[in-house]
Parts: structure tokens; sequence; C-alpha cells
């Protein structure tokens, strides 16, 4: 029997504290596309301000009428600017029979329970307005005269280095469909508040080997729509029975989660792309395809040091011309749980476990509790089967080695 020894690069990073911080993940693609993500501060007031715009977007969506089939994006930034505030921002397309774009952002201050305005950002607001004034007829030029008379601030998110101003179309009565928002520099204003800059973390790489024999019976468990709460016990349960997943992320949930990429990586699972914002890749133009991609490499690589090599197409939905845009390699499955749908761990278990052979992937979802609940039965009879458990880069290795043989 060949022996053949499979080796995955880990990244080794100490992990700071964990934090109460998650984020709310609804995923659905039955009579609609919709992917809505947005974080869970565990701040009461900020919570339910999120959460109330969250659910009024959403209820609106479900009364809007299409000849296609409607899709509802939300997705988020989230930043402490210092230990005091925190800048959420909301950003919803919604495609019907048209393209709607807006955008909602709350800044709170924890020490007064207020949320705050651009006067309580901003010192001169007399020399930000004639600046932004003149930027904006500069860019828009068809934008209504009469709202740039006088242009409110209500919608705006921190960075390191830039205030961004957002304007809803609709407000600016601009003809763009995309919305509208400009990058001030912090070092040209004078700010009322500190802004904590983001200090980079120490990499060190180690190696961690995985024995495979050519003629093991092997299977790939992948899961989507993460990270979410759920996922560290995931990272539990597979631990405990010595196996592996390969995690397909959303880009705008990696933040929220450092702690836990690090654990998947150091534990011997892998990480893949499944876009930023979960959109329907299908209706994106190169460039909007390109940015999904780019944003969830640069977003997995800030925390991890890591860079994925795979991608999970949303929905599963691709074409050939999607692929030729990127060098990541395309992944889907031959295995579906369903569990987004049938939602009961004996349905799960009864999709997964009479549909596997080996070399196999699996699809599962880390962002639902049923999932969870039925990833240890499945682990457990898999490995009493005799399977070994490889990442979804091992796999493929170790499909070209039994063809090349």
């Amino acid at each position: 029997m060949k022996k053949l020894t499979m080796f995955l690069m880990i990244i080794f990073l100490v992990c700071g504290c964990s934090n109460n911080k998650s984020t709310e993940s609804y995923i659905n693609s039955e009579d609609e596309y919709v992917a809505i993500n947005y974080p869970i501060t565990n701040i009461n007031v900020l919570d339910d301000a999120i959460s109330s715009y969250v659910n009024r977007i959403y209820y609106n969506f479900k009364n809007m009428k299409s000849s296609n089939i409607p899709e509802l994006n939300i997705s988020y930034t989230y930043k402490e600017i210092n230990e005091n505030i925190i800048n959420v921002s909301l950003q919803t397309e919604i495609i019907t029979d048209k393209t709607i774009n807006k955008i909602k952002t709350f800044t709170y201050n924890k020490t007064n329970d207020k949320f705050l305005t651009m006067e309580d950002l901003v010192q001169d607001l007399d020399g930000l307005d004639y600046e932004v004034k003149k930027e904006l007829l500069e860019k828009y030029q068809d934008a209504d005269m009469d709202y740039l008379s006088n242009v409110s601030y209500d919608y705006f998110t921190i960075d390191d280095e830039n205030l961004t101003l957002y304007f809803n179309p609709a407000e600016i009565k601009s003809k763009h469909d995309e919305l509208i928002y400009l990058d001030i520099p912090l070092d040209s204003l004078k700010l009322l508040i500190d802004i904590d800059k983001t200090e980079d973390n120490d990499i060190y790489l180690s190696i961690k080997k995985r024995n495979v024999s050519l003629d093991d019976k092997v299977v790939a468990l992948t899961f989507d729509d993460g990270p979410s709460k759920y996922t560290n016990k995931i990272l539990d349960v597979l631990k405990k029975y010595d196996a592996c997943g390969t995690f397909f992320l959303i880009g705008n949930k990696v933040d929220f989660y450092g702690d836990v990429l690090k654990r998947m990586l150091l534990e011997g699972s892998e990480i893949g792309n499944h876009s930023y914002d979960h959109k329907l890749l299908t209706r994106l133009s190169k460039a909007d395809f390109q940015k999904e991609i780019s944003k969830t490499q640069d977003a997995i690589k800030k925390v991890t040091g890591f860079t994925p090599t795979l991608f999970r197409p949303t929905y599963g939905g691709y074409t050939n011309i999607l692929k030729s845009y990127t060098d990541l390699k395309f992944v889907l499955w031959d295995v579906d749980s369903r569990d987004w749908q049938v939602k009961t761990k004996d349905k799960i278990i009864k999709n997964i476990l009479p549909n596997v052979k080996s070399g196999s992937i699996i699809l599962m979802h880390d962002n639902h509790e049923y999932s969870l609940n039925a990833l240890e039965d499945v682990l457990k009879s898999l490995k009493n089967q005799g399977y070994k458990f490889v990442t979804v880069s091992e796999l493929l290795e170790l499909k070209k080695l039994r063809e090349s043989e």
C-alpha cells in the first residue's frame, strides 16, 4: 500500500482575548435570493436600532413586486473607533425589476448612550461643508441643486484614514443607482474624537502533517456562510473525531471572528472564499465580481496571514466566464445536506450518509444550530465506516495522484 504524507500550511498566531460580539445571518434561496448579515454588539440600544432597521427593510422587500426572482443583500462594516465609540454601517442592495441601493449608519458612544452626529465628530463643519458640496457638484452634475444647498451628513463611516460620507441616490435625486460617497482624509479634518489605529499582528508559520494513503477512503466536509456563533462548537466536534473541514467564509463577517479563523488553521482545517456579501454572482459585472473576491481575500489575510486558493460560488451559481475572472479554484459538492432547508438533525443525516462515497465533498453550513446538532452523528458514522477526513485541497491533490497512477 502506497503511503502519502500530505502537508497543510498552518498559520500560528497568538490569539487575543475573545469578546462577546457575534453576527446574525439569514440566507435563503427558495423563492428569493436573500443574504442578510449584521452585527450583534451586545449593546441593547444599538442592537435594537440595527435589528429594527433590518426588519423594516426585509418587510418592505417581501412586499415588492418583481417579474424576476427578487434579491436582497444586507451587508455591514463594523469599526471600533476608540474604546468608547462604535461605528456600524448597513449597506442594502435590492434587485427586483430595478436596482435599489441604500445605506444606514450608526455611530454610538457607550459612555453617554448617545448616537453621534457629525457635529459631535468634526470641529470645522463649515470647512467640511464647502469641500463636500464642491466635490459632489464635480462628481454628480445631475444631482438636485436644492439638496446640495443644504447637505446633511446623516450617513458616515470612519476608518484609520478616511471619514466616508454617504448619500442615498434617491435623496440626492441623482440618476446613479449606486451609492454616492466621498472619502475625506482624516488628516484634513479637525476631529473632536480620537481614532484608535489598527495594529498588525505578528504571524508565525508552522507546518502540520496529515498522513493519508492513496488507498484510504477519504471525504471532505465543507461549511458555507460562516463564520458564526456556532463555528467554535463545530470545531470542537471536528477535533473530537480527529476531523477537519474546509470553511467557505463570507468576507464581511471575518473581522468579528478573528480568533475562530486562527483556530481553524491551527487545528488543521482550511479556509476558502465565499464572496464578501453573498450576492448572486451571475448578476454581477466583472469588476463587481472581482471586488467580492478581493475584499474577502484581503479580510482573511489581514486576520490570519493565510491567503485562500479555493472559492465556492454563492447559491452554487456560476458561469465559465466568471471562472475566468479569478485564479481561485471553484469548488462545488456532490453530497448536499440541504440543512438550511430541512432544518432537522435526522433529515440532514439522511441527506448525507447514504450518498457519501470515497472522494465526496459534503456541503453543510455553519450558521445553523441544526447543522451543528447533526455533525457529530455524521462524523461518528463515517469514521466507523473507515473514512478519513481531509481538506478540499488535500482531496483534490489525492485525486490528481490517483489519476496519474
